[in-house]
């Protein structure tokens, strides 16, 4: 839920003559249903899904051969993952160096797997590979005898490869140089992935070489658009959403330099396409960018169906960002059906994961009986964890609560100290109650002194600051305490709002 809903808050008096500041009362998206009839919705959160989609079923990884996009991942993958997290990037996880084979036999139900050492199948257990025409039915893509050898000897020489280790030690010790021929070489010889996003990575960042975003695009491009690998799939954490697999991490790189125009022309069309490329690829972000450009048209045409489709899909999986957004959808019925429980539901799962603006939202609706039934006192406690979070419009709800004395003590030095906070973060109306609050002289700690004249001004620039946010009794209290403003107070508060 978004600053579109604020407390509210409480009237705050000015103490100067003839000036009376009374903040009009915030208006809500929609009237509140009686609290007796509100039921929360329920609704699915699948966790972490690391199933791969059960689509057409292609067994295109280093398990099969070399016309099936056959690649190989490096011993040290933890190693490579801090170098590639170090580039916002996150790594993937160590594989074994059986041809797809699983357990602790090496036997497994991949249809095409096989050990490098034995392309023919295992002789000495009886075992033999399956024909195309045998596999066929479970498989989209088969690989001939003569593909499986020629993976068996890549897979063998990659194992006893050097050059992508070499490379990382090169980078390490600061030669970035010699890094990036190393990366070349070892792209060339074997075909690592990452080697591949590296040296996008580092033509990205001018490491090495001159800053080109073309080359980078290049070396993105031969790892984003590879033929399907089924380790490329990037399984979804709760803990870590934005952990993604290789290919994924360059289709982002790509969608983002056109979306930014890093030295090349904005391209809506191509960035969706790639996030569209990441998005079935199991990368749940993704698909909430997705489910945002279609619900602005970002890239191509407007489809809230679609948009909230994506939304839905990204919150099941526990995609905190999708289910806020699911959440300000149903609240404000932006282009669909207005449904509060539902709402509720969505910041209550958002919520779970410590999220500001869910616990805020979860507040409001607790506070006013939407969606759910009224309980003030659980409507504080999550405000009060939104407001520790430095949520701010929390802190400005909070802070009413202590200003007023409602449910909680009144501690006017609490709540002066939570309206600072949540001006400094631009919050309009603890703007005005911060103002308020000085012009007043509330809320001073114990043995501080006031001062007066300071108080006047600064109250004068919150005021100000406020009406530019669109906050119209704001202008109208700076307008009359201007006139009780100095002309070198009116001076030093020009010179602050210009700043």
């Amino acid at each position: 839920m978004k600053s579109k809903i604020t407390l509210l808050f409480t009237a705050l008096t000015l103490s100067l003559p003839g000036i009376a500041l009374l903040p009009a009362q915030a208006q809500q998206a929609a009237a509140a249903p009686a609290a007796s009839e509100a039921t929360a919705a329920a609704v699915t959160i699948t966790g972490n899904l690391t199933k791969r989609p059960t689509a057409t079923v292609r067994y295109l990884d280093r398990s099969s051969a070399s016309s099936c996009a056959f690649s190989f991942t490096s011993f040290q993958d933890e190693i490579i993952n801090d170098y590639l997290d170090h580039f916002e990037g996150r790594g993937r996880d160590t594989d074994n160096t059986n041809m797809g084979l699983e357990g602790p036999q090496g036997l497994g139900d991949r249809s095409e797997g096989f050990r490098d050492s034995s392309p023919y199948g295992n002789a000495a257990g009886g075992e033999r590979l399956p024909t195309p025409a045998e596999n066929s039915a479970s498989t989209s893509a088969s690989c001939s005898q003569a593909d499986r050898n020629f993976a068996a000897g890549r897979n063998y020489l990659a194992r006893k490869d050097k050059t992508l280790d070499q490379a990382f030690a090169a980078y390490d010790a600061g030669d970035y140089a010699k890094a990036l021929e190393t990366f070349k070489i070892s792209y060339k010889k074997i075909g690592y992935d990452e080697a591949a996003l590296m040296l996008g990575n580092m033509y990205f960042y001018g490491q090495g070489v001159q800053r080109d975003v073309r080359l980078a695009m290049e070396w993105y491009d031969k790892l984003a658009d590879s033929r399907f690998n089924a380790g490329q799939y990037s399984p979804f954490d709760a803990r870590d959403p934005e952990r993604a697999s290789l290919r994924v991490q360059a289709q982002l790189r790509l969608a983002r330099i056109y979306m930014a125009g890093y030295q090349i022309p904005k391209d809506p069309v191509k960035a969706r396409y790639w996030y569209k490329q990441a998005a079935e690829l199991n990368f749940v972000p993704a698909r909430y960018v997705l489910a945002r450009f279609n619900q602005t048209g970002y890239g191509g045409s407007k489809d809230i169906k679609e948009a909230l489709k994506l939304y839905t899909n990204a919150a099941e999986y526990g995609y905190a960002p999708a289910q806020l957004s699911l959440g300000d959808l149903y609240y404000y019925g932006i282009e669909i059906s207005q449904d509060f429980p539902r709402a509720f539901a969505w910041f209550q799962q958002a919520a779970k994961q410590k999220k500001p603006q869910a616990q805020y939202a979860l507040a409001m609706m607790l506070e006013q009986g939407q969606g759910t039934t009224a309980d003030p006192q659980k409507a504080l406690a999550f405000y009060k964890d939104a407001a520790v979070a430095g949520h701010p419009d929390a802190q400005n709800a909070l802070a009413t609560y202590f200003y007023t004395g409602q449910i909680v003590s009144k501690d006017l030095a609490t709540a002066r100290k939570l309206f600072q906070s949540a001006a400094m973060q631009s919050q309009p109306d603890a703007m005005v109650n911060f103002a308020a609050m000085l012009l007043n002289g509330e809320g001073l700690e114990a043995g501080a002194s006031r001062n007066t004249d300071e108080d006047k001004l600064k109250a004068y620039v919150w005021l100000k600051l406020a009406a530019r946010l669109g906050r119209e009794q704001a202008a109208t209290a700076a307008n009359k305490l201007e006139t009780h403003l100095t002309d070198v107070q009116k001076a030093q508060a020009k010179r602050i709002l210009k700043i």
